[in-house]
């Protein structure tokens, strides 16, 4: 027989999710929320894919100007307020649903400027534990499961338990 797994971010019956994380794995979610927020807005290189392009070239640098006007404070509002409520509730017990997708975003806001500092891609070797950029890299890999930890908490709501009927593949 094999053991048992329970994750730890499981939905309660008043629907809100018991987190049952570490103290440290809280420690440092609340520090990244905390160090990421004043990074939204730096302009700087690792921020781009927060900020994606509607409209590439030359030749659409007016609709690209619009586009940013109408959406950049809209994006950046978005991150800070994810990243605020990671950070005011990293270390509850429990959080409701929508705290719970905010931990989500405010994971992949993070995972985002991780990944483009680290330059990671789908055929990337993780580095070797000598590497300066292994921490880094590490707290990358532990954010992505942090991540399908909280999908598939909230998609066990979903008809079915989030289960594809036909491939019994989360969905």
């Amino acid at each position: 027989m094999s053991p048992s797994y329970t994750s730890p971010i499981r939905r309660k019956r008043d629907g809100r999710f018991k987190i049952d994380l570490d103290p440290s794995v809280r420690n440092v979610l609340a520090s990244l929320a905390d160090q990421f927020a004043p990074v939204l807005r730096s302009g700087d290189d690792v921020t781009r894919r927060l900020y994606p392009p509607a409209y590439v070239g030359d030749e659409h640098a007016d609709e690209e100007r619009a586009y940013r006007d109408l959406v950049d404070n809209v994006l950046a509002d978005h991150h800070r307020q994810v990243l605020a409520t990671l950070a005011s509730t990293a270390h509850a017990k429990t959080v409701d649903r929508d705290e719970l997708e905010d931990w989500l975003g405010a994971i992949g806001t993070v995972r985002l400027v991780l990944g483009t500092r680290l330059d990671v891609s789908e055929e990337m070797v993780p580095p070797p534990s000598s590497d300066p950029d292994a921490p880094l890299f590490r707290v990358y890999e532990v954010l992505g499961a942090l991540q399908e930890l909280i999908v598939e908490a909230v998609a066990a709501d979903l008809p079915d338990g989030g289960v594809d009927p036909i491939t019994g593949l989360p969905a």
